[in-house]
């Protein structure tokens, strides 16, 4: 799992700070600044917009921070055009990325910083271009349900007599990884009316409590209880959400808009055997260095870039790596118990639990030419089914969800952190 992302030599090309006195509010550092081999070419040659160039090298004094710009030089005098990218620094070695969040600059302002004194280097910037429309998201503390059953003709037609009409749902119990616009504002964590407009355009997974067939109305058998799962799924006979597909007053959630998205769990320690310790420690460190406010576009590519570790170390089967390739074992869901229903004669299992994480996939578009995009669910809280459970009547020992109480795991919060890539509608 550990992979280093630039490995480059050092050369002896010592560079010292501008006589200018530093900009806010801190005094001059009387600092060199060594950059690695390559890396003033690298600089020069330019970079796409969205991307990273690695800024390494050894500082002559211990640092604090760096602070990355891009800035356009006039005369003597340079002017920020990009965001002042702030990162935490400990001793000399200095190895950062700054994104190029700006095609207005012609030089890559390194700030090194040590306390309050700071010395500031500037390096030629070639050309920046190209589009980025891609983005990241997180929703630290989201929450999500699993939907009762939507009342429509299909399941109720003494209470909807005419053909496509019924409740609809209000329930927050879809997750979009590219979001859908609702009155002007981007949301991840939708219900089934927020998806209707749209024709469920941007839908990627649902999170539901299995028990019935909710067109026909008749309880499913050997299955039981919470699954995440993407949206072809919902209609599968041992998940039967048919009343989230049917038609309401001419929108329905459209599969053929969807993006086809995939799980991957990634479980803990409880798991035994299917506990993979490096896994979960990469997927955990790298959740954990993706910081959850994201206030700046140069914020927002960072992490955009730090989630792509996913597909370059996990999945990089998919970049056509030939020479001992990843791959993450994508699923379309993932159940919480498996075989917690009445007629199953096998061992109940626990898929997942709190603490867990589940990394999702959007891994086949709609538009031509759009890349695989990842993100990482961090479950924080599930629903309490504990006293769903009762002993199989067919199967000493085994336990199972009782069909009764299961009505009771219905609208319970789920609670996530999400932290995601997404497409940007152009």
């Amino acid at each position: 799992m550990k992979k280093t992302l630039f490995a480059i030599a050092m050369l002896a090309v010592a560079l010292v700070a501008c006589d200018k006195e530093p900009e806010g509010g801190k005094d001059k550092l009387e600092a060199t600044l060594t950059l690695a081999e390559g890396v003033e070419a690298a600089i020069a040659e330019g970079v796409a917009y969205g991307s990273p160039i690695a800024i390494k090298g050894t500082s002559s004094v211990a640092l604090t921070e760096v602070i990355l710009t891009g800035v356009a030089k006039s005369g003597e005098s340079y002017a920020a055009k990009g965001s002042a990218q702030t990162l935490e620094q400990e001793g000399t070695e200095v190895d950062q990325l700054w994104f190029a969040d700006t095609k207005e600059a012609t030089h890559v302002e390194v700030k090194l910083v040590a306390g309050t004194k700071a010395a500031t280097f500037y390096y030629a910037l070639g050309a920046v271009e190209g589009e980025w429309n891609f983005g990241a998201w997180c929703e630290p503390a989201g929450v999500i349900m699993a939907d009762k059953k939507i009342e429509n003709h299909a399941n109720n037609p003494e209470l909807y007599p005419e053909e496509n009409t019924g409740a609809g749902s209000d329930t927050p119990s879809f997750i979009s990884m590219d979001g859908v616009m609702v009155n002007g504002t981007l949301k991840h964590i939708v219900s089934l009316n927020e998806l209707l407009p749209v024709d469920g355009a941007g839908a990627s997974f649902n999170f539901c409590n299995v028990l019935q067939n909710t067109s026909n109305n008749a309880y499913i058998g050997g299955q039981r209880g919470y699954a995440f799962i993407d949206i072809p799924t919902l209609t599968a006979g041992t998940i039967g959400r048919q009343c989230d597909v049917y038609n309401y007053g001419g929108h329905f959630l459209n599969k053929a808009n969807c993006k086809t998205s995939t799980l991957s769990r990634i479980v803990g320690s409880w798991a035994g055997e299917s506990y993979d310790a490096d896994e979960y420690a990469f997927v955990d460190g790298l959740f954990m260095s993706i910081p959850e406010k994201m206030e700046t576009l140069a914020d927002q590519m960072r992490a955009f870039y730090l989630l792509g570790e996913i597909q370059r170390v996990l999945d990089n089967s998919t970049l056509g790596v030939e020479e001992e390739p990843t791959s993450l074992s994508n699923k379309n869901m993932y159940r919480r118990w498996a075989e917690a229903g009445h007629t199953s004669t096998k061992a109940t299992a626990e898929n997942f639990r709190a603490g867990d994480y589940l990394i999702i996939r959007s891994h086949k578009s709609p538009v031509e030419g759009e890349p695989l995009t990842y993100g990482i669910i961090q479950i924080l809280q599930l629903p309490d089914d504990s006293a769903a459970f009762v002993e199989s009547a067919t199967v000493p020992g085994k336990m199972i969800i009782d069909q009764t109480k299961a009505e009771e795991l219905f609208l319970k919060p789920c609670y996530l952190n999400i932290k995601c890539q997404m497409v940007v509608a152009k």
